[in-house]
């Protein structure tokens, strides 16, 4: 009798200590796509389990959005005003061809236009002359989204405050590839993501190269009533003959002043200069 308690005990002791040893390795050892919080606090770092996208951590804050340079810009960057936003992961490159490839491939969506066009078709170049609907298209199936006007302004902005420009109050072509060849700058048409360096929160190509599709509709007026906290304009889904977005960031045929951190721009189509970066809400990835 004593030596079936024994037994019985020894087996009880052991069964729990396989538990523990699995309930640590699941914690470890699992998916790194949820390996998103460590220790209570977000990972600075996340990688896509679709498109295996490095995407980095933009934290919650407010700043200053629009244009503070009285010697460039237009009345629709005014007025300046404060903008809060929640944290959020952003692309650290823009969508490139060869990660579009991975989602025609997986859905059987269209090519782009440009598809076969050697000028704009390697395979670590920006995707472009993808429309508005196009990019939507590519973020829903990576189950990532379009940022928001502000979103996008507040990450190319790099924590700094008031600088014309993602990294300060100058732009040459050591630090983007527009217009022209000259420098660093030696591609006529888009330069291989990641080719410059990045801004502040190590997002590269933030401005130049291509121009970037945000969610917002086009609204002229639309900081003079935007609300402060986590700002957006415009429908889900709007006509075709009706869908002008927003672009931000400029791009490789473009001139200083497109570079211009508080640039806007809108399209109702696409074009060889406009492409696409994508945001992860981080209450998506619980």
């Amino acid at each position: 009798m004593r030596l079936y308690r024994k037994q019985k005990d020894f087996t009880n002791i052991r069964i729990v200590f396989i538990i523990l040893i699995s309930v640590c390795m699941i914690s470890a050892c699992g998916d790194t796509s949820k390996q998103t919080f460590i220790e209570g606090e977000l990972s600075d770092i996340y990688i896509s389990p679709i498109d295996y996208r490095e995407m980095k951590l933009i934290p919650s804050g407010q700043f200053e959005m629009g244009n503070s340079d009285t010697d460039s810009g237009d009345p629709d960057e005014l007025p300046v005003h404060t903008v809060s936003l929640e944290a959020f992961y952003i692309d650290i490159h823009e969508v490139t061809n060869s990660q579009y490839q991975q989602f025609v491939i997986s859905t059987g969506y269209s090519t782009p236009p440009l598809w076969h066009d050697s000028k704009f078709n390697k395979p670590d170049s920006p995707v472009v002359n993808v429309s508005w609907n196009d990019a939507v298209a590519y973020a829903n199936w990576a189950k990532k989204r379009l940022p928001t006007e502000a979103e996008w302004e507040y990450a190319a902005r790099g924590g700094l405050i008031g600088k014309v420009y993602s990294t300060s109050n100058i732009i040459t072509h050591e630090d983007a590839n527009f217009g022209g060849i000259e420098g660093k700058d030696i591609w006529k048409w888009t330069a291989p993501v990641g080719s410059f360096p990045p801004n502040g929160y190590g997002l590269y190509d933030m401005i130049g190269n291509v121009w970037e599709w945000c969610f917002d509709e086009y609204n002229g007026g639309f900081y003079e009533s935007s609300p402060k906290h986590n700002p957006k304009f415009g429908r889900n889904k709007a006509p075709e003959n009706e869908n002008f977005r927003i672009l931000r960031g400029g791009g490789w045929g473009g001139s200083e002043e497109d570079l211009r951190v508080s640039d806007r721009w809108y399209h109702l189509s696409s074009g060889s200069t406009i492409g696409f970066r994508c945001v992860k809400d981080i209450d998506s990835m619980n």
